[in-house]
């Protein structure tokens, strides 16, 4: 029988990879693409971009992230829509809160986007 064996620990992951949070191909006035920093339940955490083209301001849905900044949304963590409130409150990011499963971005069950929206 061997003796001295190794032990391995497992270190989670993060909770959700900052980098490009794609609008699922939309033209970007659906679901914008989303610049996340990489830390949770902080307010203006996710960027969105425009661009200027002869004039026309279009917001960025092509995965991107590439463009002028214009806007933030604060992405908390939590159970339930009522966490997600309350956090939302604290951060001074409005009082609630909408849910990304469903949403055409990809991100954990546990994410949540506060009900403001941060003029850049």
């Amino acid at each position: 029988m061997p003796t001295g064996g190794t032990t391995t620990t497992t270190v989670p992951g993060p909770w959700l990879l900052p980098g490009c949070l794609d609008g699922a191909g939309t033209d970007g006035n659906a679901a914008p693409d989303l610049f996340y920093n990489g830390t949770p339940n902080s307010r203006g955490n996710a960027v969105f971009f425009a661009t200027i083209s002869n004039g026309v301001f279009s917001l960025v849905g092509n995965g991107s992230c590439l463009g002028l900044p214009v806007g933030a949304v604060t992405i908390v963590r939590a159970n339930n829509e009522t966490d997600a409130g309350i956090l939302c409150t604290s951060l001074n990011s409005g009082g609630g809160a909408t849910e990304f499963t469903g949403s055409p971005w990809t991100a954990p069950g546990d994410a949540w986007a506060c009900d403001e929206t941060v003029n850049l």
